[in-house]
């Protein structure tokens, strides 16, 4: 079984984490303390067995698991909810009771689970729920849990304690209490203390009849011993018997049947191969002789055939060129023509330096413009040669004196026009008269009176009347008052306005002369505005005049330095457009277009880069065209000569040579499977020859096994091997009763006088014997009654003597628990009797199976060491050796505690892997085992987990970053190989893939 799936939806400190973890491989699990190792393991536990008592609140998790089968389940735990299911449907049985034959979590823990203090080795084989699962091979599982239930009834009825409340010891306490009570009322009479005399006789007489009967009994199981092993016993003596007739063939090879049919069957399979070898041999060789003209040519073929592209190419290139040639001739003369006129009729020269010749007619042209640019951006002089004339101007303080003054009047002005309007406003409205104030006043006056009416008479309460009817006089008085006091507020405010408006008059005056203004104080608003603007328009042709005179100022200086710059720039062109000059000059007379002028500079470039190109290109083909010829010559006197070899009478040409090609292709196919038929035509006569050998080496391998057993001829061979196999058949069954035989006996003292008995006597003897000791049983149960009867007549004289009937009921009672004692130690001693016999078979049954487990975990060690140590246990099992590579035991006392830890962890490894064999393979659970080893041993355990995991799925935890290194460097040395070492971290509940940092 594997884990698949790992979903921890609220399991400690895991919350919804969801993890697949391989399903093979050693699982290295690394983490620091608390960061969630043992929460892991623990859910891994819970999942398989549940939660434990009262361990089960907000624990939420399911876990996904295959089985050997294939098929795949999930188990779901939530707190108390838990369900099994497969997909389709879901129950609510346990796994361990499904599958795992009722394995518990103890039990796993101490098998698949293991930690470093589990590393106990050898003694784990002596837990008892581990040896009633693993040792119980013919009975099974049941064995163990019929031993467990065994033991627990016997718990049950039965403690070794003074205060035990099990039923047998509660019942052994009431004899005691029955016995103090009855004692205490004794009677003095004679008669009363025979009677109990006598009760208590027949107490004693009861005991020895009961040890008669379990006597009986005992020799009854001695005598039932060899009854029962009897029917084994002359089975065994028949086949040995048998052995014994048979005995001529005991010393046949055990192997010689086989050997003989598989000798017979490699004859046969030998004639198959020869008949099959000869069905597909062939007369005469494949290959063709013509061929051999073909072969000598082939590599000539092949080197013409890649010329045939070029040979195709240099045809078409000389029919391409016939035009060509006639054109670049025209051309060449059409060029040279026109060169001439610049070269004064000189010859044309093949190099000529284009690059320096644009660049200085570039210049030259450049320079010429620039000289012209200078003429025409000759400087003019824009300034007034003329002063202007005029009287004495103003200062610019005196102008902001006068506009400051005119501001102020205009100010002063507009305050003056306000003021005649209210002044006029106030002039022209009537006088008033109104009464509005007199008759606000009355009325009050009026609900003043009202309101104390209205307290007198009843109507309103006292405190709001009065209060309203003095708040109404207050407000008639203040209404008088304000109408006496506004009849004659219109001439106040009139003369006052007067007053405001001389003030104002006086104040323009004032600002008058400052603005140099001679206009009258009684002039009307309107012209004293127009004054003041016509004041305005005299500053700003003030202003306008004074920027003219800058202006005409800053040109005249401007002017200056731009003429003396012109003048620079002049000097400057004048002496470029020589040098230019000279520079052009110089090219012509070198590249001898004396002729030529700036302006055709770029047209005669044209022309010479074409006449250039035509001569190249002419001169260049005919040099092409003589090697075009010379190869097409070669090639053709080659082809020729090749058909000629190969006898074809063909006009050479490319396509011919790509048809003589194409035939001799399809010829070295044919030749080549020719040779290899003819190869393979030698190989089948070689084998042939080689099975013939083979098969006479069968023979003589026939004829020395018939040798070798005596046998003359094949059927008494086959004779021979019926009564080996029937002679082994007895000896199964001969050692099969032997075995029975000991497991009956349980000891070797019983086995060797059991032995002896079976020799000696016959079946009748034992059954006589035990019918006896059966008549014998009989006799002493019917005097077990006479004394209960008589006991019983004693008991009820006894009551009647009492002076109550309370001694009575004493003994009845004792009585009737006395035999319920009676019954509860007979199941108790059943019990232990069927306890023993369990016991003795399972020492019989870990004595056959323990030396497996040591073995294989022999083999194991030897892995985990190196092959430096193995294991052998001692024959009774109880001790165990290591064995280094000389053969040395040594004991566990002399063990090192790394090497005793890596014993230990191969036979725990080992008894899981049995288990498993048992059960159904399951998930190993190794927490932190490797501590104690030394870096050495840790890689060795790690490579010999990883290869163990191949088949298993490992979990090994830790937080050791020690373990974690080595585990990497494991893991690189395993690169390539799959299902090795898985490296994992866990931090904080949480589970990631680890970085490889190697």
């Amino acid at each position: 079984m594997k884990i698949t799936e790992m979903h921890l939806d609220d399991f400690g400190i895991y919350h919804g984490v969801s993890w697949n973890p391989p399903e093979h491989g050693l699982i290295v699990m690394h983490g620091r303390n608390e960061s969630g190792k043992t929460t892991l393991m623990k859910y891994v536990r819970s999942m398989f067995f549940g939660y434990l008592r009262g361990d089960w609140k907000g624990y939420f998790g399911s876990m996904g698991i295959r089985r050997e089968d294939g098929k795949e389940y999930r188990i779901v735990r939530n707190e108390k909810e838990y369900f099994l299911s497969d997909g389709s449907q879901k129950v609510q049985d346990e796994p361990a009771d499904l599958w795992w034959h009722g394995l518990d979590r103890q039990t796993y823990d101490k098998i698949f689970a293991m930690g470093l203090e589990d590393l106990q080795g050898f003694k784990i084989l002596s837990n008892e729920a581990v040896r009633s699962h693993f040792f119980s091979i013919e009975g099974g599982v049941s064995m163990g849990m019929a031993r467990s239930e065994v033991t627990k009834h016997m718990g049950d009825l039965l403690v070794a304690s003074p205060q035990g409340k099990k039923p047998i010891n509660s019942l052994l306490n009431e004899q005691k209490d029955f016995d103090r009570r009855i004692n205490g009322m004794a009677y003095d009479e004679d008669e009363f203390a025979s009677l109990q005399e006598t009760e208590q006789t027949t107490h004693e007489i009861e005991n020895r009849i009961r040890l008669d009967i379990e006597e009986s009994k005992q020799q009854i199981e001695r005598i039932s011993m060899p009854i029962a092993a009897w029917d084994v016993y002359k089975r065994g003596q028949d086949a040995l018997q048998h052995m014994q007739a048979l005995a001529d063939v005991s010393q046949f090879p055990a192997d010689g049947a086989q050997k003989w049919a598989e000798l017979e069957q490699n004859i046969k399979a030998i004639d198959d191969q020869v008949r099959k070898l000869k069905a597909t041999s062939r007369k005469g060789p494949a290959f063709q002789e013509s061929w051999n003209r073909w072969l000598a040519c082939g590599p000539q073929l092949d080197e013409m055939y890649h010329h045939v592209g070029e040979w195709k190419q240099g045809l078409a290139e000389l029919s391409d060129h016939e035009d060509k040639e006639m054109d670049w001739e025209f051309e060449g003369t059409k060029q040279a023509d026109l060169l001439k006129t610049w070269t004064d009729g000189k010859d044309i020269p093949t190099a000529v330096n284009w690059t320096q010749g644009i660049s200085a007619a570039a210049a030259l042209d450049h320079s010429r413009q620039d000289l012209e640019k200078w003429k025409a951006d000759k400087p003019k002089n824009v300034s007034s040669q003329d002063g202007e004339d005029g009287a004495a101007e103003k200062t610019k303080d005196e102008w902001e004196v006068i506009g400051t003054a005119v501001a102020t009047i205009q100010n002063v002005v507009m305050e003056r026009q306000k003021i005649q309007e209210q002044l006029e406003w106030l002039k022209t409205e009537p006088a008033s008269s109104s009464k509005a104030f007199t008759f606000v006043g009355v009325a009050f006056l009026v609900l003043a009176a009202l309101c104390v009416a209205a307290v007198y008479m009843g109507h309103f309460d006292s405190t709001v009347g009065l209060g309203g009817a003095a708040a109404c006089v207050v407000i008639a008085v203040i209404s008088l008052v304000r109408q006496s006091t506004g009849a004659d507020r219109i001439p106040r405010k009139i003369a006052e306005i007067e007053g405001r408006l001389a003030s104002v008059n006086g104040k323009i005056g004032d600002l008058a002369k400052e603005a140099e203004i001679t206009l009258s104080t009684d002039e009307s608003n309107e012209r004293w505005l127009q004054e003041l603007d016509a004041v305005r328009k005299q500053y700003l042709d003030w202003q306008t005049r004074e920027t003219k005179n800058a202006w005409q100022k800053e040109q005249k200086v401007m002017y200056d330095a731009i003429y003396e710059k012109w003048q620079a720039d002049g000097n400057t062109c004048k002496k470029q457009l020589l040098a230019c000059e000279s520079a052009w000059d110089g090219w012509r007379q070198k590249s001898s277009f004396s002729k030529l002028d700036t302006t055709d500079v770029a047209k005669a470039k044209e022309a010479w880069d074409t006449w250039h190109d035509v001569t190249t290109a002419a001169s260049d083909w005919k040099r092409r065209k003589m090697e075009l010829k010379g190869a097409i010559s070669r090639w053709s006197d080659t082809a020729e000569q090749i058909f000629r070899e190969v006898g074809v009478k063909q006009t050479v040409s490319p396509d011919a040579v790509e048809a003589i090609y194409k035939q001799w292709q399809d010829i070295r196919v044919q030749a080549e499977v020719a040779k290899e038929q003819d190869r393979q035509q030698k190989e089948r006569e070689s084998q042939i020859v080689s099975l013939g050998e083979e098969r006479q080496q069968r023979i003589q391998q026939q004829q020395e096994l018939l040798k070798a057993t005596g046998a003359q001829s094949e059927g008494e061979f086959r004779s021979k091997v019926l009564r080996f196999r029937q002679f082994h058949q007895y000896k199964e069954v001969y050692d099969q009763t032997e075995a029975h035989i000991r497991l009956i006996a349980k000891t070797p003292k019983n086995l060797s006088e059991l032995r002896h008995e079976l020799k000696i006597h016959t079946l009748k003897t034992w059954t006589d014997e035990r019918d006896y000791y059966q008549k014998k049983i009989a006799d002493a149960e019917k005097k077990l009654a006479e004394v209960a009867e008589k006991r019983g007549s004693i008991i009820e004289r006894l009551s009647q003597m009492a002076k109550t009937d309370e001694y009575g009921k004493l003994l009845q009672a004792k009585q009737n628990r006395k035999a319920e004692l009676d019954r509860a130690v007979d199941d108790w001693l059943t019990n232990m009797y069927t306890q023993y016999m369990l016991e003795q078979a399972q020492e019989y049954y870990e004595r056959v199976r323990q030396p497996v487990v040591i073995r294989q975990a022999g083999e194991y060690l030897n892995l985990m060491t190196q092959g430096r140590y193995t294991l052998q246990a001692s024959l009774d099992g109880k001790q165990l050796f290591a064995v280094d590579g000389s053969q040395r035991r040594v004991p566990e006392k002399q063990w090192s505690s790394g090497l005793g830890d890596q014993i230990y962890l191969a036979i725990r490894i080992s008894l899981a892997m049995a288990f498993s064999k048992q059960i159904e393979p399951m998930p190993l659970i190794l927490d932190d085992i490797l501590v104690r080893f030394d870096e050495q041993r840790q890689k060795e355990a790690i490579q010999f987990l990883a290869s163990l995991g191949k088949k298993e799925q490992i979990f090994l935890f830790t937080c050791s970053d020690a373990t974690l290194k080595l585990a990497e460097e494991v893991q690189k040395q395993l690169a390539g190989e799959t299902d090795t070492i898985h490296l994992f971290e866990i931090e904080k509940g949480t589970i990631k893939e680890f970085a490889n940092r190697l």
